[in-house]
Parts: structure tokens; sequence; C-alpha cells
């Protein structure tokens, strides 16, 4: 959720290469996280020169996932 949520927070597009100490993890996890946003449609992906850049599509649906994992997470 830390990914997403600053990824929420950007107004502009970042490169993936930029979100490794976001999640404190190497580039090869950032990676893997982000390819499986990416297919089930929370972020798009563009390649600029030797960059590949992502941001969220569409933040209104990611803002309401974000409140349902957190009220199923305060259940538990």
């Amino acid at each position: 959720m830390e990914l997403v949520e600053h990824l929420l927070g950007l107004d502009e597009p970042i490169c993936y290469c930029e979100l490794e100490d976001v999640i404190d993890r190497d580039r090869s996890v950032v990676y893997r996280h982000l390819k499986k946003l990416e297919s089930v449609g929370l972020i798009s992906t563009e390649r600029v020169g030797k960059r590949v850049e992502c941001e969220i599509r569409d933040r209104e649906k990611v803002n309401d996932l974000l409140e349902v994992a957190e009220k199923l997470t305060q259940k538990e």
C-alpha cells in the first residue's frame, strides 16, 4: 500500500528506479509490484528514453480500493 499511496501523492509520472526507497526494496521487487498493479489496470506505464515511468490511472478508483483495504485490515 505504501507504493500506491506514494504514487497517489504525485502530480506527474515517476520512473520505476525512483521508487526503490519508497518500500525499501531493490528495483526488481519494485518492478514486480508495479507490473502487478499495471496488469490489473491501476497504473499506466510509458517508456521515456531509457526510463519507464508510471502513474495512477484512476485516482478515485484507487482511493476507493485503499479505503476498502484499510477497513478489511482493521477488522482483523
